[in-house]
């Protein structure tokens, strides 16, 4: 029949659509997992490094669910997508359908047919691995029947009409599917074999040369509670592909420390002391969905560089769209500014305060209080050493190879302090980069090595403001004996 169109009509898409923000100053790297089988190929999204830009770039690339439990790459498109608004991320998954570890057999069953079809209520099903049968008779695909998933991600049987079910009353359906608790902590950290293939968070090492994008924020959602993942991604952040640097944002768990006054004592058990990571805790609640903190606040820092015409910012005191704390499994937790003070953000521990709003409540890196220098202490000022960095050696690796004559030195010293200079006073309060013949001598030149240096200081964040109040009972009297006479 012709599809006859007379009349009016509408429809309507199931995602939230909201502005987003593009971003390539500092992006987001993160590694998990994501419901591959809904892809015609799944084998194509596992272990590369995936730029995706919005919510349908996650379902056409990766899949899209809302068991944000089993997809955690599903819980940083939602903070970076629908929440926050901030794009471009770089997706990592893991979930690998060609592993055994990864994948669960499911027997047989029995299913009703009501109008000749039926609908396996199961997410994960690969449908290639769909066994269809009728006492003896196994069905061929497309012949017997046609199986598709339904924006649930659930498969939908048909049987078709000239089929060899087409007189069955039930099917017996038999499948693989994806089996999200047997990626591991080895899984996520990944590794480089004898043929030189990366895998998990390996291909960080990747992302700069495949897409010209610094990867900025490296996250693996509730996988860096585990100390092995942590000590990767802050490995990964000190150097991502021998070249550049980031900041690790890490979760520490909740299932057992449950007390505010006991997340000092986890984060030493984690291991985190390093400048290059961002250490949160609880989990938070977006959009009443259970997520990992460090999805919020990976995606939070890309927008607050974002908003500031990608110079990094601090994250402290920024609106962030969650409904509020939980512990692992959704119980609900409550602090007071006080508390979050001085049992997280004065043990290094970044997390979030609901004063006016929910913000992000903290300035500190995990290498606090061992290190209270500012370049090492502070979110922000450590994030703007990692631009200007990334930004001297993005820019100028290009010249590795040049004649190293006096145009080539003064046109280093000369453009990069004209970077510099735009940045001062509103992000710098001063800088200059200077190649000083002291420090390259002839020994080392003969060599092809030349040394420049860079002064600079940012400035610091804003942590405490003070004023002292004086009630004074001389201001009243002047006030009274300036008055007019009753």
């Amino acid at each position: 029949m012709a599809d006859y169109k007379h009349g009016i009509g509408t429809d309507r898409d199931s995602d939230i659509v909201m502005d987003v923000q593009q971003s390539e100053g500092s992006i987001q790297v993160v590694v998990g997992t994501a419901p591959v089988n809904l892809l015609d190929d799944p084998s194509g999204a596992v272990n590369v490094p995936i730029l995706v830009t919005g919510t349908n770039e996650v379902k056409a690339l990766l899949g899209t669910s809302t068991n944000y439990g089993d997809y955690t790459l599903m819980q940083s498109a939602l903070a970076s997508f629908q929440k926050i608004g901030i794009a471009p991320v770089v997706m990592i998954n893991v979930l690998d359908p060609a592993r055994k570890e990864h994948v669960a057999a499911v027997a047989g069953e029995d299913y009703e047919l009501i109008r000749g079809s039926v609908t396996i209520e199961v997410e994960g099903i690969l449908l290639d691995s769909i066994i269809v049968s009728n006492r003896e008779t196994q069905g061929v695909p497309d012949e017997d029947y046609v199986a598709a998933f339904d924006t649930n991600g659930y498969v939908d049987i048909a049987v078709t009409s000239d089929g060899a079910f087409k007189d069955a009353a039930s099917l017996t359906v038999a499948y693989a599917k994806l089996n999200p608790a047997g990626v591991t902590a080895g899984d996520i950290i990944g590794g480089v074999d004898e043929d030189g293939v990366r895998t998990g968070i390996e291909l960080v090492d990747e992302v700069y040369s495949r897409f010209q994008m610094v990867p900025g924020i490296l996250s693996a959602p509730g996988y860096s509670k585990n100390a092995a993942v942590a000590a990767a991604l802050e490995a990964k952040a000190e150097l991502a592909g021998d070249l550049t640097n980031a900041v690790a944002v890490i979760d520490i768990e909740s299932e057992d420390t449950v007390k505010i006054d006991d997340v000092k004592e986890a984060k030493e058990q984690l291991g985190t002391f390093a400048r290059w990571d961002v250490v949160c805790w609880p989990k938070v609640l977006m959009n009443n969905v259970e997520i990992y903190a460090s999805a919020a606040v990976a995606a939070l820092l890309q927008y607050t560089c974002a908003d500031n015409n990608n110079i990094p910012a601090s994250p402290d005191n920024k609106s962030i769209p969650i409904d509020g704390l939980v512990l692992e499994g959704g119980k609900a937790v409550h602090f007071t500014t006080k508390q979050v003070n001085d049992f997280l953000n004065a043990n290094g521990i970044l997390s979030f305060d609901c004063t006016g709003g929910w913000k992000c409540w903290g300035n500190n890196t995990a290498a606090y209080p061992d290190a209270d220098e500012p370049n090492n202490r502070f979110i922000k000022n450590v994030m703007m050493g990692n631009y200007l960095e990334n930004r001297f050696k993005t820019e100028y690796l290009s010249q590795v190879g040049s004649d190293a004559d006096y145009k080539f030195i003064d046109s280093i010293v000369s453009n990069y302090n004209a970077s510099l200079n735009a940045l001062t006073p509103d992000y710098l309060a001063g800088a200059e980069v200077v190649f000083n013949k002291d420090e390259n001598p002839l020994s080392e030149i003969l060599k092809g090595r030349y040394r420049f240096r860079t002064r600079y200081a940012d400035y610091t964040p804003v942590e405490w403001i003070e004023d002292e109040f004086t009630w004074s009972s001389q201001i009243l009297q002047n006030a009274l004996e300036g008055g007019e006479e009753q």
